[in-house]
């Protein structure tokens, strides 16, 4: 009778227990939002991303993407994910843009050499600094930082030099290419990326500036006849996060997300060069021209825009720090 007793008292600790168990199990279920196309190759990257993270922890971290600005533009989404509503976001710097404005200058025209130039700063202090600010007043963290390759502009005509833009209606995504664009004689203005291949299409704008992956991803190439490799920025996908996300998850699970993302970024960085080259070819052989301007001439009328701009709205001493990484 002891032995039943006990046997049937293990029995009911076990009916206890089990279900306890399979509840710490459930998936950790989380959203990752992009305006980003589907096509385009941080698209691309985050599906990779989606499905290593989720056979490395054996389905315990499921993420759902959701693309193509189906849940908002850039500035919508950082709301959201600052409020927890979505979890992961990825974007050009918008951040700099929306959220800490005085290191807007880091997604600025001529500032970076190359592409390692501008790597180098935003994954060393400055980025840091960034990443502080984000953290403490809006709970976004920055993951990662991914190529995105230089931004070129579209147009209906060849742009050459910048007196062949006098006239242009240029879509822009923020204030200082506004004053830039203006500069060489354009009639820039602002559109949320999801509405522009429309707006191109009928009109509205004659020209658009965006970096050779996203031309290709939302199809700008058929509803424009030139790209001129101005590459008057260097740009780069920020990966963010919520920060109140990331500190509930346990020690394993932020291990299996950290390296899977890492994993995810490594491709990124080594196939946006070449895949940019095939792009251009590809949009060549679909009726493109591609054309390339007097990029001094460009670089003349930008720079002391881009210094006076940052002399009065940006931190203080901010170009000559990221001068200081160059090479």
């Amino acid at each position: 009778m002891r032995i039943f007793l006990k046997l049937f008292s293990l029995l009911i600790l076990l009916g206890v227990l089990l279900p306890l168990a399979q509840a710490e199990a459930a998936p950790m279920k989380f959203t990752f939002a992009t305006t980003n196309s589907p096509k385009d190759l941080s698209s691309q990257a985050v599906v990779r991303w989606q499905k290593a993270m989720k056979d490395a922890s054996k389905g315990e971290l499921d993420m759902t993407f959701i693309p193509g600005g189906a849940l908002g533009g850039d500035k919508q989404l950082l709301q959201q994910l600052s409020m927890n509503e979505i979890q992961i976001h990825v974007a050009g710097p918008v951040v700099v843009h929306h959220l800490v404005r005085e290191y807007q200058c880091m997604e600025a025209e001529f500032v970076y050499n190359d592409e390692a130039h501008g790597f180098r700063v935003w994954k060393g202090s400055l980025g840091e600094e960034v990443k502080r600010k984000l953290e403490s007043q809006y709970s976004i963290t920055i993951l990662g930082i991914g190529s995105r390759g230089a931004r070129h502009l579209t147009s209906n005509v060849p742009i050459r030099k910048p007196e062949d833009m006098k006239g242009i209606k240029v879509r822009v995504t923020n204030p200082l290419r506004e004053e830039i664009f203006k500069a060489c004689g354009a009639l820039p203005g602002p559109l949320p990326v999801s509405e522009l291949y429309g707006a191109l299409r009928q009109g509205v704008f004659d020209a658009q500036e965006n970096p050779i992956s996203t031309i290709w991803g939302h199809k700008f190439y058929e509803v424009q006849k030139y790209i001129n490799l101005t590459g008057h920025v260097w740009s780069y996908w920020v990966i963010s996060a919520n920060k109140k996300f990331m500190d509930s998850l346990s020690s394993d699970h932020q291990k299996i997300f950290m390296d899977t993302l890492s994993e995810a970024v490594n491709w990124l960085n080594k196939t946006e060069p070449t895949e940019t080259e095939n792009l251009l070819k590809k949009m060549e052989e679909k009726g493109v021209t591609v054309i390339k301007p007097d990029l001094a001439a460009f670089q003349k009328i930008a720079q002391p825009i881009v210094r006076k701009f940052a002399g009065e709205k940006c931190r203080p001493g901010l170009l000559d720090e990221i001068a200081k990484y160059a090479q």
